[in-house]
């Protein structure tokens, strides 16, 4: 699928991983989601997408301990509607994507925050780096035609120069912000219960 906002279309995968936690549905994660990214370079804002991503979402607002996510993006998908400034952000000096191809979100700590709100508690890996992050999201779920439809949007604010991005030169926070956010929009389905 093409993904606009941050220049990357997404093909998507959805499934239980094996292991997630029985209690909570498995969800299909749909054609209209997208992982993006607002970086900054040159003072000017940079938005991008990952096209190439896997999905295994477990996830019910009644058992939040039964609910396991886990994203699998491909960083070689990466789409700014710039070729030269995606290949510079698979290079080495930045993800390195030929040595680390992927980048991995793993959450299995929610908390309801109320009126929709969650957060999600997980760790985050980019190049060889995880670290724990915090991801707030608003969640809005329609049951339709025998099936659940929900819509999950998130921002989460991370400084690319903690995981690594931005060896030698690229450490120089003038050129390119050291502050990435990374903006997520899931649409998902699973059966009525």
């Amino acid at each position: 699928m093409k993904a606009a906002a941050l220049g990357f279309a997404m093909t998507l995968l959805a499934g239980a991983a094996p292991g997630l936690a029985q209690g909570a549905p498995d969800w299909m994660v749909g054609y209209g989601s997208r992982i993006g990214f607002v970086a900054t370079q040159s003072g000017a804002p940079v938005e991008g997408v990952f096209e190439d991503f896997m999905a295994s979402i477990a996830f019910d607002p009644d058992n939040l301990a039964a609910s396991r996510v886990e994203v699998v993006i491909e960083v070689a998908s990466v789409n700014s509607l710039s070729k030269d400034r995606d290949e510079m952000i698979r290079s080495a000096p930045l993800f390195d994507a030929a040595l680390w191809p992927s980048a991995t979100f793993a959450a299995e700590g929610f908390t309801d925050l109320g009126g929709g709100r969650y957060e999600a508690a997980g760790n985050l890996t980019l190049r060889d780096v995880t670290l724990p992050v915090m991801l707030p999201f608003t969640l809005v779920t329609e049951e339709r035609d025998g099936a659940v439809h929900a819509v999950a949007s998130g921002e989460l604010a991370v400084l690319r120069l903690d995981y690594g991005i931005g060896q030698g030169l690229w450490q120089d926070t003038s050129v390119v912000g050291n502050e990435v956010t990374i903006k997520i929009d899931i649409q998902a389905s699973r059966p009525a219960l």
